[in-house]
């Protein structure tokens, strides 16, 4: 399963930041100011005391002088977290004041009864800073079986597959999700595919899968699959470089970290594992393989 910095909603709104807009005006009737871009933000927030916060997203909608004019801190809360009281009003308030700017809190919760939790929680604080989590659920986000729609916002098309998974309609939608990869191009498409593959329950998958094998234009489909293919051979070259790293840092008695050992085996990058790989040779510790 993704961690929670890598949840779909998340990974979809950096895609396409212009899904964060839709669902604050199309949902909860907020007006997005006029912005030229949109970019991510460092999602830490610091304090103080030595102690870090981490939100899911955090996303800036700037001018065309590329300053601020609306940020939106973004959340996946599956569960129930008293905590999330205190550090959500962090996020925004840290957000705010770096920015100089209107900040949005935008939190997709999959379960209607832990979101009417969250929405009762803030919805009055006394004499306390008043926080208003705008809060939507999958039953909010339309189902999206229009192609010319899915086309023109195919990462509304994306959401609306994973909020709509479990549904007995959610075949219907099939073939409009099919159009809105159709228009990302194959090389983007196959970010958006990964995605529904790992948003949709099994059964369904399973169906969308077949659907796309089967039913979606062979030249795209081809097209697409190869670009899967070679993105996999790539990957599966670049795990074998990071091995290769690790293994000369072991054989030569230099420690390293957990955190440093994940890192080194998620990157993908081949210029970079093999100035790793050179490094190893002659490092004493592991910060001299990344930072030297």
């Amino acid at each position: 399963m993704p961690s929670a910095e890598h949840e779909s909603p998340i990974a979809l709104a950096k895609l396409d930041p212009g899904l964060v807009a839709w669902l604050l005006v199309n949902l909860f009737e907020v007006k997005v100011p006029d912005y030229h871009h949109a970019r991510a933000q460092a999602t830490d927030v610091r304090v103080m005391v030595p102690r870090t916060y981490h939100a899911d997203g955090m996303l800036v909608f700037c001018n065309a002088a590329d300053r601020p004019v609306l940020a939106v801190v973004l959340e996946v809360q599956r569960g129930w977290d008293q905590s999330k009281h205190r550090t959500w009003k962090l996020y925004v308030a840290q957000l705010e004041a770096e920015l100089d700017a209107s900040v949005a809190l935008l939190v997709y919760c999959p379960d209607p009864v832990i979101a009417g939790r969250y929405r009762d929680l803030f919805a009055y604080d006394g004499i306390s800073l008043w926080l208003r989590p705008l809060i939507f659920t999958p039953e909010q986000v339309p189902l999206v079986v229009e192609v010319e729609l899915a086309r023109a916002n195919p990462a509304l098309a994306v959401l609306s597959a994973l909020c709509h998974g479990g549904d007995p309609e959610v075949d219907a939608m099939f073939a409009a999700l099919a159009a809105a990869l159709q228009a990302l191009g194959p090389r983007n498409a196959i970010l958006y595919y990964d995605i529904v593959l790992a948003g949709l329950p099994e059964a369904p998958r399973v169906r969308w899968e077949a659907f796309m094998t089967t039913t979606v234009d062979s030249e795209y489909r081809s097209e697409l699959f190869r670009e899967i293919d070679a993105r996999a051979r790539a990957e599966g070259e670049a795990l074998g470089e990071a091995r290769a790293v690790l293994t000369v840092l072991d054989a030569r008695g230099v420690a390293v970290p957990p955190e440093v050992r994940e890192q080194i085996l998620a990157c993908t990058d081949l210029a970079q594992l093999d100035t790793w790989l050179r490094r190893a040779g002659t490092a004493t510790t592991s910060d001299d393989v990344l930072h030297r």
